[in-house]
């Protein structure tokens, strides 16, 4: 298993962490909408049920966020209609997320969320990617 694999004995994710930077743009999910700016955000790593961003912004834990994020090549793993779009310049991952912890780091913030609602063809997508770097040793 790659390191990026590894859980230690105390880890309590059940995924496999990625490590990867993709672009990520958050917007917050309140009532009523508040149609914001959203913010833009690296990735830091990703998983089948999470991942965690580096963001100028801090959130606070149980925020809802709706994440999108660019991930090339994504559709090549999608499951049916989609992959007719596996040839498109930008893929995106789109999630409602909640965040589970959060702290600074330098002179930005990295923010830990999970996924609370996801399109279940974007998950095979995501799985099938996740998957295929490990296998390939890219984790």
């Amino acid at each position: 298993m790659p390191d990026s694999a590894r859980k230690p004995a105390t880890d309590k994710r059940r995924h496999g962490r990625l490590s990867r930077t993709f672009a990520v743009e958050i917007n917050i999910l309140s009532f009523p909408a508040n149609p914001g700016r959203a913010v833009e955000a690296r990735c830091y790593d990703i998983s089948e049920g999470g991942l965690s961003v580096e963001s100028p912004r801090i959130f606070d834990v149980g925020d809802k966020l709706q994440v999108r994020i660019n991930i090339p090549l994504l559709n090549k793993f999608s499951p049916g209609f989609f992959k007719v779009y596996e040839n498109d310049a930008e893929q995106y991952f789109l999630a409602i997320a909640e965040v589970m912890w959060s702290k600074a780091r330098g002179g930005s913030n990295l923010i830990g969320m999970r996924y609370i609602n996801v399109d279940e063809d974007q998950a095979r997508a995501l799985a099938g990617l996740i998957r295929k770097a490990f296998r390939s040793g890219s984790g």
